[in-house]
């Protein structure tokens, strides 16, 4: 089918000027991009001056599962997006053993919907997704924190020779049946134990593949620098490309550190993504010390966290009165933020519910309790399924680091409870605050950050422009585009997106979002 949509103003993702033109669709393809294409077609659609762009790209989203829930991937579809990258942060799905399947999906901190896991394979994984079929593309990382548990389970030692090369072959497996690279979370359980020989293994693997490696750092707040340094000479030592997960700076006190983090990464030719709010959304968990998760395995950290000494160390080291070991950082958010700045989104139990959307300032006080207790309190309920938005840094700091030219966009979606209104709103969110409304960049850049220069990072054949050859991945937006979503009501679906077409297919018509899967598991 021929579909040729006329008067549009098009921008093509390169990051070059907007024009006024055509552009002719066969099928998947795009096959003209022209300021008068007068081919016959079996469609016409009349832009109208609206904005034709590349479809999005959210390289950094925990929408792993987001095919096999209700709402599907609608919150994102209305907001331009065509293509997710999956898998980040060393948290994810596949591959994992069944038998290991149950104690992982009890703390996945991605959400556990109440759905069948077919799989235990990666390529397993992308077979599951096939069959239900996608809305958008999609394409996966493999998480190292399922590697390494596979491996070691909950323990926190050190990797030995026979352990690492089994590592290695777990993730040579999984990239040579398509992943799109390997991501790390070096913050979260059981990731966080690892040691750089173990990691090294990693970048090793990744480079033999000629695959990037996406790291959400050991720090982003007192020690970012430090952490950023440890990830450049493993690339280095490896020979493998690096990529930086949700580029931020925790904490008030290490804003200054700003330019020189921009200075490193231009140095070694880094890039980054991240997503245009100061605030972000993680387990309420990794707000304990890394030496306090290291001593207890999952189960045994709730029975220690109701003992009155281990809390009086819990209080000690929220007060900054016990600091980190040497070469073991922590992004201790209460000191960082305060308790007033840190708000409950997400739980497991009904009784709990009543927390959504307080912070824990809130709660403590409703409940006569110190923060501290109360926080406790909530993790041990919950066993530890907690999640939380954090207002981690000004909004200015934000800016300047989307600014800057190799950072891409991604939304960091969580799916489950309270959102964070980065998963409705992201993407038009940047063209409607940062584009017409700070002016921080010209659209055409903006949008090549978050088409043309993401699908060129990661080797999205074909992707990220309007070009003929190209897939018909294409947006078509008009000035009223903009996110509705806040803290208040996350759900709101952004709005002003008149067209959306996937591989070709249109699903948005003239603003209505269509029950059509036309996306593709991009291996």
């Amino acid at each position: 089918m021929r579909q040729l949509i006329k008067n549009a103003t098009v921008i093509d993702g390169t990051g070059g000027a907007a024009f006024k033109g055509d552009v002719l669709i066969d099928n998947q393809l795009i096959i003209d991009v022209a300021p008068l294409i007068e081919l016959a077609a079996d469609s016409v659609i009349d832009a109208g001056g609206a904005y034709l762009t590349p479809g999005f790209i959210d390289v950094h989203s925990h929408s792993d599962l987001a095919t096999f829930l209700p709402q599907g991937f609608k919150p994102k579809v209305l907001q331009g997006i065509t293509t997710e990258l999956i898998g980040v942060c060393g948290l994810g799905v596949a591959p994992l053993p069944k038998p290991l399947q149950a104690e992982v999906r009890e703390r996945l901190i991605i959400g556990n919907p109440n759905i069948d896991w077919s799989w235990d394979s990666f390529s397993s994984y992308g077979a599951a997704l096939k069959r239900h079929g996608l809305e958008v593309n999609l394409s996966a990382f493999v998480p190292h924190g399922l590697l390494r548990y596979q491996i070691c389970g909950n323990s926190s030692l050190t990797m030995d020779g026979s352990q690492r090369e089994r590592l290695a072959q777990l993730a040579d497996q999984a990239l040579s049946e398509g992943a799109l690279g390997i991501s790390l979370g070096l913050i979260y359980h059981p990731a966080l134990f690892s040691d750089k020989r173990e990691l090294l293994t990693l970048a090793q693997v990744a480079a033999k593949h000629h695959k990037p490696l996406v790291v959400h750092m050991r720090s982003e707040s007192d020690e970012v620098i430090e952490a950023l340094q440890e990830m450049i000479i493993l690339s280095q030592q490896a020979g493998c490309q690096l990529h930086i997960s949700h580029l931020k700076l925790i904490g008030r006190r290490n804003a200054a550190k700003v330019s020189r983090l921009l200075a490193l990464i231009d140095r070694h030719e880094l890039t980054f993504d991240q997503y245009p709010y100061n605030y972000g959304s993680t387990t309420l968990l990794s707000i304990l010390p890394p030496s306090l998760i290291r001593t207890y395995e999952p189960d045994a950290l709730m029975i220690a966290l109701k003992k009155a000494e281990i809390r009086q160390q819990v209080r000690d080291w929220f007060a900054e009165r016990i600091l980190p070991q040497a070469g073991e950082p922590w992004d201790n958010l209460p000191a960082l933020l305060g308790w007033e700045n840190i708000l409950i989104c997400e739980v497991g139990s009904q009784s709990a519910k009543q927390w959504l959307g307080c912070s824990i300032t809130e709660c403590a006080q409703k409940m006569d309790q110190h923060p501290v207790d109360f926080a406790l309190d909530l993790l041990v309920s919950e066993r530890g399924n907690v999640r939380m938005i954090d207002y981690f840094m000004d909004e200015e700091l934000v800016e300047q680091i989307f600014q800057h030219p190799r950072g891409m966009v991604g939304t960091d979606t969580i799916f489950g409870g309270h959102l964070h209104p980065r998963v409705s709103g992201s993407f038009p969110r940047i063209i409607q605050r940062f584009v017409s409304q700070r002016q921080l960049l010209p659209l055409e850049q903006a949008v090549h950050k978050m088409t043309g220069l993401s699908a060129e990072t990661f080797s999205l054949h074909k992707r990220g422009r309007l070009a003929p050859g190209y897939y018909a991945d294409i947006s078509l937006f008009d000035a009223s585009f903009s996110d509705n979503s806040t803290i208040d009501k996350p759900d709101a679906y952004a709005t002003g997106l008149r067209d959306l077409w996937v591989n070709g297919k249109r699903k948005v018509k003239q603003g209505e979002y269509l029950e059509i899967r036309s996306g593709e598991l991009l291996l």
